[in-house]
């Protein structure tokens, strides 16, 4: 009996030892997946790093062409008519709006990857960037990219056929109408998107360098 008892012993424990190790060597191959799914998520933010700097720049640029446009219009017979037009040119069709990357983010949710992720301050951080900062650009970069295009584009002032050589039509109360939705879009728009992006960008910075710790350090540990 006692030799059974051994024997009964002795399985029961290499069972239980098989499946402690079936279940460390499933949570490392959930934790590699993590990580994988991090450096994919990793390199879109950089480009969405990218995409901020390229944005904020041309947003500067269009500041430039609203505050010529402001002045031009105020006076538009002395107006360099192929400055006006390629100013028009560049507000109306040359105005990029970010939308920023989200597959790799979408993909570890569905796939319930962030509980593998060891880490969880970055969790929270990636969070706060996916859910709340980027939810907001999106919403702006949407309303502003049909604000412009529900107002410039009827306006009868803007001779958009005729950029180059004959840009604005010779109606005061037309060129007067320009003036003021350029004015207003100025302001509600390209000043304060600018300033949202800005606001925002270092936070992508931040983020890119905590999921770089963060496979760094799970590097060391594997």
């Amino acid at each position: 009996m006692v030799e059974v008892g051994r024997r009964v012993h002795s399985y029961c424990g290499s069972v239980y030892l098989a499946v402690f190790l079936e279940g460390a060597s499933q949570e490392r191959a959930d934790r590699t997946a993590a990580r994988v799914a991090c450096s994919h998520l990793l390199g879109e933010l950089r480009e969405d790093l990218v995409d901020f700097e390229r944005i904020i720049a041309t947003q500067e640029r269009l500041n430039q062409d609203y505050e010529n446009m402001g002045r031009w219009l105020a006076d538009p017979g002395i107006s360099p008519v192929d400055s006006v037009g390629a100013a028009m040119l560049r507000i109306g069709s040359d105005n990029p709006t970010l939308f920023a990357r989200r597959a790799s983010w979408n993909t570890m949710i569905s796939g319930g990857q962030l509980a593998d992720v060891d880490a969880p301050t970055l969790v929270l951080q990636l969070g706060q960037l996916y859910e709340t900062i980027y939810t907001r650009i999106d919403y702006n970069s949407r309303l502003y990219d049909e604000d412009l295009i529900a107002t410039l584009r009827p306006l009868s002032a803007i001779r958009w056929g005729d950029l180059e050589d004959q840009p604005l039509t010779t109606n005061r109360t037309e060129i007067e109408r320009l003036a003021d939705s350029l004015k207003r879009i100025h302001i509600t728009w390209n000043l304060f998107y600018r300033d949202l992006l800005v606001r925002y960008e270092d936070d992508v910075r931040d983020a890119i360098a905590a999921v770089e710790v963060f496979l760094g350090d799970e590097a060391d540990r594997d």
